[in-house]
């Protein structure tokens, strides 16, 4: 079996398909050493610090940056080179098909009625042909959530039993904390960990923050990611924000893993307030570090499990304020609900479960 996985994601920014593959190949690689792995990029050093070097695993150089020319020249002719029975793609796979293909397609949020002004106008006209044509072409077609799988059916028009669940899971671990000085410092703080845009509506949770004069607490509020959208609302909001406020919220970008597990470990509260999610991780990595958890329970967060207790409508600001004066007050007897949640999100028991699913397709053909 020769398996080609596109992870040319790894040249660009961290982000969750490079979770993804990494979390799900890295177990597959060692699950399944009669398989052969092609992995494909342009830093191919680079795939080589993420994967390891194993004998089942041939990196590929891609030879150019262009999307266009790497998805109509570059993949076709690797494949036909290699001779390569599955080619596993995100989102979009090339016009030119001649290998079985998997499609991974995390979530459809742009094509959905309520969550259409999060994107750009561009954005969705164009990826709404390319997924839904690369989902319908797929010979083995994949998603991360129940919610998703719902939603791609019900709008690709494509048979629930079709798609496949291979869910993210958690890459962190609890495990070889080393203190550092600069974090502890800080003091208490609310802790949210999530690129900046609309969508991840960072903006209700700042609201909240402030009515509750949390500062006067000594609380601060945490905010880890890549700025991607800074807009007019939250820009506004920003800086009409007292000089007291603002020297307690604090914007941090590009974090080691090591130094992210160490916002996790001392925060009080990890809040989690997006409007709409394929899958969403961070609440479960707050879970790896018994911390308290607020969560929206919208979209394919409620597949978590998630008790009422810590779970919110992300739109009610004043249910927001509850629930956070409410967790910071009160402990909640939450490990076995976080353990129950955990083991399902395992990447051992998922590559498991997609190698199963490679190994039946492969047998009917």
């Amino acid at each position: 079996m020769n398996i080609l996985v596109d992870t040319h994601v790894f040249d660009d920014k961290p982000q969750g398909t490079r979770t993804y593959l990494k979390g799900l190949y890295s177990e597959l690689i060692l699950l399944a050493p009669e398989w052969n792995f092609y992995l494909i990029a342009n830093n191919i050093e680079n795939l080589k610090k993420e994967f390891g070097i194993h004998k089942n695993v041939i990196y590929v150089e891609l030879q150019s940056q262009n999307k266009f020319y790497r998805l109509l020249i570059e993949l076709p002719l690797i494949i036909k080179k290699h001779d390569i029975n599955y080619a596993h793609y995100q989102y979009i796979s090339p016009p030119i098909k001649n290998c079985k293909q998997i499609i991974t397609n995390h979530d459809i949020l742009f094509e959905q009625k309520e969550f259409k002004a999060f994107f750009p106008l561009k954005y969705r006209l164009i990826n709404s042909y390319l997924f839904k044509t690369s989902a319908k072409r797929a010979d083995i077609l994949l998603t991360v959530s129940e919610y998703s799988k719902r939603k791609i059916s019900e709008l690709y028009k494509i048979d629930k039993d079709h798609i496949k669940l291979t869910p993210n899971a958690v890459s962190l671990t609890n495990s070889n904390l080393i203190d550092n000085k600069a974090i502890q410092k800080l003091g208490k703080y609310i802790l949210y960990v999530s690129r900046v845009e609309p969508r991840k509506n960072h903006l209700n949770l700042l609201k909240a923050f402030t009515e509750l004069n949390l500062v006067s607490k000594g609380f601060k509020l945490i905010f880890i990611g890549k700025m991607e959208v800074i807009f007019n609302d939250l820009k506004f909001f920003l800086d009409n924000l007292s000089e007291t406020d603002k020297k307690a919220i604090i914007w941090l970008e590009n974090i080691a893993d090591e130094d992210l597990k160490l916002y996790y470990q001392n925060c009080e509260l990890f809040v989690f307030p997006s409007f709409a999610e394929g899958f969403g991780i961070p609440p479960l990595e707050a879970m790896v570090f018994k911390k308290k958890v607020l969560c929206s329970k919208n979209t394919a967060m409620a597949d978590f499990g998630l008790p009422d207790e810590v779970t919110f409508n992300p739109h009610d600001i004043n249910e927001i304020k509850t629930k956070i004066e409410e967790q910071l007050h009160k402990d909640f007897e939450l490990d076995n609900i976080y353990n129950t949640i955990l083991s399902k999100f395992n990447w051992k028991v998922i590559a498991e479960n997609y190698k199963e699913i490679i190994s039946n397709h492969f047998e009917k053909l």
